[in-house]
């Protein structure tokens, strides 16, 4: 039996064909519990009452179809050559400079477990309150954070069982949670929503977000899509599951964002706020399982980014101490909220950039080819650059998420910064290695 099909096994060597497992139901259910979180409900509830409900939701279906096509991509590359993305990105920023970018995915995953762990303590403690009349925030955090922990541990093949058993259930709770949200309230009272007379967000503005959202994510697909048994499988399972995802957590935290001003609530995400009894629980209990699969999912990828960073170490020490380390930070509870819009737009400036120069130099510059057995021999020459680090790659991340996030802070624009820093650093990187060739432009030229 191949170890990377063994429960906690696992480790960053490229997956092979007798071992890819996951086919396109797997690969879709795993999307959509990844996409079905709190944050991405909390995301849509913050579009009203800028602009309309109907107007949001149709921004949100473009956006997304958008940003799959660049999740996919990068998927594919996971799924053909079987490797991590901090492994695999080797090949564009050289052995020592993608270690630069996998400590800053593990610092961007980190935070992202910490806020989402506080937020599925917070569901788990209303289920709580709702069926045991008990209110413990600190336990709740501990219970969630401590699930996630002893999933991830079992490793990719006991992750794929769970979600998607995890999944199929969420998403029948969450259709009955949003047919009773609907049939109460009725779709038409979305048209009476009184929009706000000086909106702080734009239609524009408003595709930029869920752009970056999508983009926020583009650090997993290598992680978790190797295991696909078709590279067919992976780009349509990605963008069926990741899509249907999004629509179904932003079109809930649109509708429930909604509804809450028409009746005169304080406006919130969380639909349990607004339904009664068992139906209400239900909700919480969606708003908890959604953390629990989406945190698995990502401590599963920092796991991975740090083991491209020190492949000796062992998968179980790993998960141990960074799934301690997240529960600890998410007991800082509200602080995290504080901060949460701010982060999103920060991991779009850091990560986007980090992607827009690996596709390119993937699809562009390398003709979607890539020396598997270069990528893993540091003393191989390929991918050695200069001192293993491609400077026509740094130098272009460092122009575009300065610029990402000058843009961003100090003179934000109308139009938003994501697709523009997307294209300006696939341009910037292109110009750049065709006037200066890396050295593993001309080994692989000869």
């Amino acid at each position: 039996m191949s170890k990377h099909t063994q429960i906690g096994r696992d480790d960053i060597s490229p997956i092979q064909s007798s071992e890819k497992t996951m086919g396109i139901g797997n690969t879709i259910f795993l999307w959509i519990a990844a996409t079905l979180v709190i944050p991405t409900v909390a995301t849509g509830q913050l579009f009203v009452p800028d602009v309309s409900p109907y107007g949001a939701f149709g921004t949100v279906i473009i956006a997304s179809l958008i940003g799959c096509i660049a999740l996919a991509a990068i998927a594919i590359i996971g799924t053909k050559t079987g490797l991590p993305t901090f492994v695999a990105s080797r090949a564009t920023f050289g052995h020592n400079g993608s270690k630069i970018f996998a400590a800053l995915n593990i610092v961007i995953l980190c935070g992202w477990q910490m806020i989402q762990g506080y937020m599925g303590g917070l569901a788990l403690n209303q289920v709580l309150i709702g069926v045991f009349s008990y209110d413990d925030i600190v336990l709740s955090i501990f219970v969630t954070q401590a699930i996630v922990l002893i999933i991830t541990i079992l490793g990719h093949t006991g992750i794929q069982k769970i979600e998607g058993i995890t999944s199929s259930f969420m998403l029948v709770v969450a259709f009955v949670v949003i047919y009773t949200l609907l049939d109460k309230h009725g779709l038409t009272k979305l048209e009476q929503l009184p929009l706000s007379e000086s909106p702080g967000l734009t239609y524009a503005i408003i595709f930029d977000i869920v752009l970056a959202t999508a983009f926020s994510w583009m650090a997993l697909p290598c992680d978790h899509n190797r295991y696909c048994k078709s590279v067919k499988t992976s780009a349509s399972g990605i963008t069926i599951g990741y899509l249907s995802g999004t629509m179904i957590a932003m079109g809930l935290g649109i509708a429930v964002g909604a509804y809450s001003i028409i009746e005169g609530f304080e406006p919130t995400y969380d639909p349990s706020q607004l339904l009664e009894g068992n139906f209400g629980i239900a909700a919480a209990l969606v708003m908890f399982l959604s953390v629990a699969t989406t945190n698995v999912l990502n401590l599963y990828s920092i796991v991975m980014s740090t083991m491209s960073i020190v492949p000796k170490t062992k998968f179980s020490l790993i998960t141990i101490i960074f799934g301690l380390f997240c529960l600890s930070g998410s007991f800082l509870q509200e602080t995290l909220m504080a901060s949460f819009f701010d982060w999103i737009l920060l991991v779009g400036a850091l990560i986007i950039p980090v992607f827009a120069i690996m596709l390119s130099d993937y699809y562009l510059i390398n003709k979607s080819n890539l020396n598997v057995d270069a990528v893993l021999d540091p003393l191989h020459p390929k991918y050695r650059f200069y001192k293993g680090v491609n400077l026509n790659a740094i130098f272009t991340y460092v122009i575009s998420s300065t610029g990402s996030f000058y843009f961003t802070y100090y003179q934000p624009l109308d139009i938003g910064v994501t697709a523009l820093t997307f294209i300006c650093t696939a341009i910037i990187y292109l110009i750049l290695s065709k006037l200066l060739p890396s050295n593993n432009q001309i080994i692989s030229d000869r």
